[in-house]
């Protein structure tokens, strides 16, 4: 029954509202939110907040928020959406939206992200591996990848004489 949870400390409370106007002065226009959730006065809670007019070359594009910012850039075709998306030195998540199954299998497998959810906000299951590439992270947590960091795994050859 939550609909707005609080961010994790007041370091992160900060950080989003320094990205935020950050994302402002760089030109992205605030549709939704921006600021301070008016009706919490305890905890670290920020307003769920959209932009557009956001550009690549954004600080909210290239850092990860870790918050509820959600900036909007629009594309011409899938090819162009995948080159600017893979253009990133962050890769932990993909989500793709489409009414076509062969479309996102098509794209999930070119994007370069540790996970890729498609038409539903949710990656993240005990059951199922969860990670990132690029400067996201290494390795995987989650599901039976995830003990596979914590064994040495060993091959012995042997020669036999008969």
């Amino acid at each position: 029954d939550t609909l707005l949870g609080p961010l994790c400390t007041k370091q992160r409370l900060e950080g989003v509202e320094k990205l935020v106007e950050t994302t402002k002065k760089e030109g992205g226009n605030v549709l939704l939110g921006g600021k301070r959730a008016a009706n919490f006065n305890k905890g670290y809670f920020y307003e769920p907040t959209i932009f557009d007019e956001v550009k690549d070359n954004f600080t909210i594009i290239k850092e990860e928020p870790f918050g509820p910012l959600v900036p909007i850039l629009t594309f011409k075709d899938t090819d162009e959406v995948v080159k600017r998306a893979n253009n990133n030195d962050l890769g932990l998540a993909s989500y793709i939206y489409t009414n076509s199954l062969e479309k996102a299998h098509k794209v999930s497998e070119r994007m370069e992200t540790g996970t890729c959810a498609v038409n539903h906000p949710t990656i993240a299951f005990a059951e199922v591996p969860f990670g990132g590439m690029k400067q996201t992270g290494y390795g995987r947590e989650g599901g039976s990848m995830a003990i596979k960091d914590y064994l040495n795994i060993k091959y012995t050859h042997f020669g036999l004489n008969y």
